[in-house]
């Protein structure tokens, strides 16, 4: 981006309205899911969202003299793994690394209407394959054949990625890249900046994400980034509640 100029992009542009605005980070925002965790309780074990079922059978006696249930987990048809580095954004609104076949159970549930793929390089032949199955629409943004991934996104992308997300015709949006690091952690933390989120808490979510391979200069990008390339207009206008209708 340096030394380049997008005049044609740094005008003000208009959305229709954020997605759930929120001035500070809330509960409802989860950190990034890098495992599925199992457990078992009454009978029943979890695998992401869903349950699966353990039948037990005969007893057996150990070397201790202890009887014991053996046991034989039923997996689920549909087990509900998320994609690395998965989160919720918003409501409607989600953030990982490249979903893989084994995610795809957990996107039908998301019922997504729009990818924003953040990477240089395409999205690999089985999510394109999945997205067009389901009349999801893929949004490339960031193409670039000749970038490295480690190379950042330019404001020109980020304006681009922001003006899709804040159109609520989108939703629900999923925001990835590779790993779901840097790229989509950059756009989020610009959404974050937009949503007058304190600084330290926008690159607290960063960093939660980037792990160990925080780059000081997407935290720079989040920090510089000027709010005002997009305009906002204010929410409706709530009825009065004193006033009454023919």
């Amino acid at each position: 981006m340096a030394g380049e100029e997008h005049s044609e992009m740094l005008t003000p542009t208009t959305v229709p309205r954020m997605p759930s605005i929120s001035s500070s980070p809330t509960s409802s925002v989860s950190g990034p899911t890098n495992s599925t965790t199992s457990s078992s309780h009454r009978g029943t074990a979890t695998n992401g969202q869903e349950r699966e079922t353990i039948a037990c059978g005969r007893a057996i006696t150990t070397s201790d003299g202890t009887r014991v249930a053996v046991c034989r987990v039923k997996p689920s048809k549909r087990s509900l793994i998320p994609p690395p580095n998965f989160g919720v954004v918003e409501e409607g609104l989600y953030r990982s690394s490249q979903p893989t076949e084994a995610n795809f159970p957990l996107l039908d549930k998301l019922a997504l209407r729009t990818v924003i793929w953040l990477a240089p390089e395409e999205a690999n032949e089985p999510f394109r394959d999945y997205v067009k199955d389901r009349n999801i629409t893929l949004h490339h943004l960031a193409a670039d054949e000749f970038a490295a991934s480690y190379d950042p996104l330019s404001e020109e992308t980020v304006l681009q990625a922001l003006d899709l997300i804040l159109d609520p015709t989108n939703a629900p949006i999923l925001v990835c890249c590779g790993q779901g690091r840097h790229r989509t952690g950059t756009v989020i933390g610009c959404l974050r900046k937009l949503q007058h989120w304190a600084l330290t808490a926008t690159l607290e979510e960063y960093r939660r994400y980037a792990g160990p391979k925080v780059r000081v200069g997407n935290e720079q990008f989040i920090e510089q980034f000027d709010v005002d390339l997009i305009v906002v207009p204010p929410p409706p206008a709530s009825p009065d509640p004193g006033s009454t209708t023919a």
